[in-house]
């Protein structure tokens, strides 16, 4: 993920994160899928990280650190 554009999602761009969510939503699927087994709790799981994220993006220090961060959210 450039950083850029998670800086740009932590000072609040909603179509900043957007592209973020975009962009990670599927992988988060997948990865929820495989811990899961179910596609519904996996896509829930998705959604909750996703808010999370959102959520808690102003407090990532290290923009360059947001897929390990984000990961695991997801993963929690």
């Amino acid at each position: 993920m450039e950083a850029d554009l998670v800086v740009r999602a932590q000072g609040g761009d909603r179509q900043a994160f957007e592209l973020i969510a975009t962009r990670v939503g599927d992988r988060f699927g997948g990865v929820a899928f495989n811990i899961l087994r179910d596609r519904h709790l996996a896509e829930d799981a998705t959604q909750r990280a996703l808010l999370a994220i959102w959520r808690d993006l102003p407090r990532l220090r290290d923009p360059a650190r947001f897929e390990a961060w984000s990961h695991r959210l997801l993963v929690r």
